[in-house]
């Protein structure tokens, strides 16, 4: 599945909900803690187009007030996405002065993206860029490109190693086999979607090109301790 039709997946989510922008809100910060850029913001744009909570007289003020509340919830994912408690707090602090300049409404939007974004890239920071080179540069691959088809063969090619090699580098500095890695992020991102789309299991297989239905099931059992069909249940009860 092409990335524009991803996206439009994702643009196109959580039309039918009756609480659109409390459901939009946990996709927000799941996205930001998974160091999904992209994803984040094409959220926080869905989130925009919902009438903002009036929470002060001035409409300047009630932005700035929403603003502290989204730092304070970008904090939180960030530390659970481990990024260390004093760096997250350091950042919220900072950006909790500048929000106190803020102006106007837009501004305030622009700068919603902009902590969004800074976050986002902390927790790449912290959760990949850390490893060394080759391993960086394939887990930030496989990060941006979740929904494709990948392999450990093709990303040895793509790092000019061979796949035995990449293989015993990956498991030595990451801890967990290649392959598993990239099974666990896929379910990871899939996760989203059986939350919070109404795609059915197979649709939802297909779109992170698993072979077939029951690999996909098979796969995120492995590494959730239930099936996919059961994960949208007790998700959809929770909601």
């Amino acid at each position: 599945m092409s990335n524009n039709l991803v996206s439009e997946k994702l643009q196109n989510l959580n039309v039918q909900y009756q609480h659109p922008s409390y459901l939009l809100e946990k996709k927000l910060l799941k996205s930001i803690k998974m160091g999904l850029l992209d994803e984040s913001l094409q959220v926080l744009k869905l989130i925009k187009k919902f009438d903002p909570p009036k929470v002060a007289k001035d409409l300047v003020r009630s932005s700035k007030n929403l603003l502290i509340g989204s730092c304070t919830l970008f904090t939180r994912a960030a530390i659970e996405a481990g990024l260390s408690a004093e760096d997250a707090y350091d950042v919220s602090d900072a950006f909790i002065k500048q929000i106190e300049n803020i102006t106007s409404k837009q501004e305030a939007d622009d700068f919603e993206a902009a902590m969004v974004k800074e976050f986002v890239e902390l927790i790449q920071e912290t959760t990949i860029l850390n490893y060394p080179y080759p391993i960086s540069k394939i887990i930030y691959y496989i990060h941006q490109n979740i929904t494709q088809k990948l392999s450990v063969s093709s990303l040895a090619k793509m790092v000019h190693l061979s796949p035995d090699y990449l293989s015993k580098l990956f498991h030595k500095e990451v801890e967990v086999p290649l392959s598993d890695y990239i099974q666990k992020q896929k379910v990871e991102t899939a996760k989203i979607f059986l939350e919070f789309d109404e795609m059915n299991i197979t649709e939802i297989s297909i779109l992170f090109e698993f072979c077939n239905h029951g690999y996909f099931t098979n796969v995120f059992k492995k590494h959730t301790g239930q099936t996919p069909a059961a994960y949208r249940k007790n998700s959809n009860q929770i909601k």
